[in-house]
């Protein structure tokens, strides 16, 4: 009698450890859940930030040359760029120089939403509406 009160009490007690074992995984995994998606989106934010300023620079060495058209700039840039997500949706803003300047500038916008997912709108960090945006401003040749 004295061991079968034994067995239930230790059946009881891995029964709770259970039960709190089960809440601490029902409390932990959303934020585990929302913080790989943080980092994923994070990098491929990132990654797509490098692109565009390439692409940017790219853009300014070809307009740098007398005689660029925006046929050639809009070339390089999507060269750079080499995803087909960023550049189907790629603004190009190419201003060229004054007489009395020599400098031409590029700036690439890209929507964040075609650089990656969004991964994190279910905890309110959406994408909509913002952009990657780089500029490179360099001396005419």
């Amino acid at each position: 009698m004295k061991r079968n009160a034994q067995h239930r009490r230790k059946l009881a007690g891995r029964r709770r450890l259970g039960a709190v074992l089960s809440m601490e995984l029902i409390l932990v995994l959303p934020i585990m859940i929302g913080l790989i998606c943080a980092m994923v989106e994070f990098g491929m934010l990132w990654s797509a930030g490098q692109r565009v300023k390439e692409a940017s620079s790219a853009g300014c060495r070809t307009a740098s040359f007398r005689g660029a058209d925006e046929q050639a700039i809009r070339a390089a840039v999507e060269r750079t760029l080499a995803k087909k997500k960023l550049i189907t949706t790629y603004s190009l803003n190419v201003e060229k120089p004054d007489p009395q300047s020599n400098d031409v500038a590029v700036t690439v916008s890209v929507p964040m939403n075609a650089a990656a997912p969004d991964l994190l709108a279910f905890l309110g960090f959406g994408l909509k509406e913002k952009n990657v945006v780089a500029q490179t401003i360099m001396r005419c040749e």
